[in-house]
């Protein structure tokens, strides 16, 4: 499979405004079935195919839990890598995953000494893939920078540090506090109730909310919790349910919305 690349360029158009390149999906752009995938089901399958952004520096395992998350609600998740110029054709579904910060220079801001590694052909990537999904309108999934990413891509910007939970004592399963949500949201929806305990490490997150985005959910802080589009296929939330899906049914029922809604039933 030849694999084409989008790289950010000094004085290039902003990726979030740059347009889809033209070109097969299976000869353009870094992408590649999951190793999840152990069924043996040929691509030709009726189950929807979920993109999951990766990048190499975080090593496969870190997104196990999404591909994980992904199989148990019906779905075949597939990695796309940094540099992938094209959303591939056969997709119905895409998930931004948790990872490095954002570029503050995406939301016009310069950069805090307390951010985070960046990696900036992540960004691009995901902002581009972000963009054809929207003009395809498929259903959106993000998560922890994922929810961060679609906020920038819809012109928001972040808090580029919040003292972030110990993950190291706790795990990444350990329930840090309880969020508020809006009982009419997809995420509200899910949980069936309006208070939920949630896990949480993170030391960014919404500041000014994006046009086309309304909160769904709220830290007992004042954090941003979840977003939602007003034209409901974005859902995103700042804790990680791929890491409470075995624990927790609101998690697990998230997801399966998720795959639902690519499924084209809602």
């Amino acid at each position: 499979m030849a694999t084409g690349s989008y790289r950010h360029e000094t004085g290039s158009r902003d990726p979030r405004s740059r347009a889809p390149q033209k070109s097969s999906p299976r000869s353009s752009g870094s992408w590649r079935p999951s190793a999840a995938r152990a069924d043996g089901e040929s691509l030709g399958n009726h189950r929807p195919r979920i993109a999951i952004t990766t990048s190499p520096r975080k090593g496969s395992e870190y997104y196990a839990p999404y591909r994980r998350a992904v199989e148990a609600a019906g779905a075949e998740p597939v990695d796309l890598l940094p540099g992938t110029a094209t959303l591939p054709e056969q997709i119905d579904g895409l998930l931004l995953p948790g990872g490095w910060d954002v570029d503050p220079s995406l939301y016009g801001e310069k950069k805090d000494e307390k951010v985070g590694p960046i990696d900036r052909d992540l960004d691009d990537t995901e902002l581009l893939m972000f963009k054809q999904a929207r003009e395809r309108e498929l259903p959106v999934l993000g998560i922890c920078r994922g929810q961060q990413v679609i906020n920038v891509a819809m012109g928001g910007s972040l808090v580029q540090h919040l003292e972030a939970h110990d993950i190291r004592t706790h795990g990444r399963n350990h329930l840090a506090h309880t969020i508020e949500v809006e009982p009419a949201s997809e995420l509200g929806q899910a949980a069936g109730e309006h208070k939920i305990r949630v896990n949480s490490f993170h030391h960014q997150a919404v500041k000014q909310l994006a046009p086309g985005l309304h909160q769904s959910a709220t830290g007992e802080d004042g954090t941003v919790e979840g977003v939602e589009s007003d034209d409901g296929l974005i859902v995103a939330v700042q804790c990680h349910p791929e890491e409470l899906t075995t624990d927790l049914p609101w998690a697990r029922h998230l997801f399966e919305r998720f795959v639902a809604r690519a499924r084209g039933e809602k």
